[in-house]
């Protein structure tokens, strides 16, 4: 009889024991899983502040400054997961974007309220990215991209003449980026949505660039000018 309670001593502690095991197992952290990758659809949006740009017309040199324009394009990608400290990703962008003639100056002298025209551009781009993770919601992010850029200079010109040019011309343009992006899942306000599961929202800054653009004015002089710009970015991206 001794034995017999002896070993049921035993097995009692023994239960106990891999209970309290199981229950130290479970109340462990979940470790962190790192991105997996895959592919995302997304779009990014932008406040625009475009540098002058100078053209001429009827043997004068016109520099044209912009009001805040706006940018909007669709972009599709791919992630390829975490590698050490780093997540590299690519895609593919196609965008519009606008800005209105703020003034002209003629010759050195401005035209004030006088002056009308806008800058029309259809922008398509490679890009590579790098997102760092950080182990929480925000990941910053910094890279660029390469491509093309379609620049329309449209019904540019002064109430006393009309308009001087009206032209567009299609060269080489690139991008600087940098920014963080923010898992939306991860923040409890939106953990419960499902449109937001695996939702990034990005917001950085932007440099654009493209050079040597060739406009030629209604009297027939041809004009070489620069584009750049510089902008407040803001987007999603939608993995799957």
């Amino acid at each position: 009889m001794r034995y017999l309670l002896k070993c049921a001593g035993l097995l009692a502690l023994l239960g106990s024991s891999a209970s309290a095991a199981d229950l130290a197992v479970q109340t462990e952290p979940a470790a962190t899983v790192a991105n997996p990758g895959g592919f995302y659809l997304g779009s990014v949006s932008s406040l625009t502040f475009m540098d002058d740009l100078d053209f001429s017309a009827f043997g004068t040199d016109i520099r044209s400054e912009y009001d805040m324009g706006t940018y909007s394009a669709l972009r599709a990608g791919y992630s390829f997961g975490s590698y050490g400290f780093v997540s590299p990703r690519i895609e593919l962008e196609v965008g519009y974007g606008r800005a209105d003639v703020d003034e002209h100056f003629v010759g050195g002298f401005g035209a004030g309220n006088d002056s009308f025209g806008s800058a029309r551009a259809i922008q398509g781009y490679v890009n590579a990215y790098m997102d760092v993770p950080t182990g929480t919601a925000f990941t910053p992010y910094f890279g660029g991209g390469v491509g093309a850029m379609n620049l329309e200079l449209r019904r540019q010109g002064v109430s006393a003449t009309g308009v001087v040019l009206d032209d567009d011309d299609t060269k080489f343009a690139y991008h600087l980026d940098a920014g963080v992006g923010i898992e939306l899942s991860s923040i409890s306000f939106f953990r419960d949505v499902s449109l937001f599961t695996n939702t990034t929202f990005d917001i950085g800054y932007r440099y654009t660039a493209a050079d040597d653009f060739d406009f030629t004015a209604v009297d027939g002089t041809t004009s070489s000018t620069d584009f750049s710009s510089h902008a407040l970015t803001v987007g999603f991206r939608r993995q799957f």
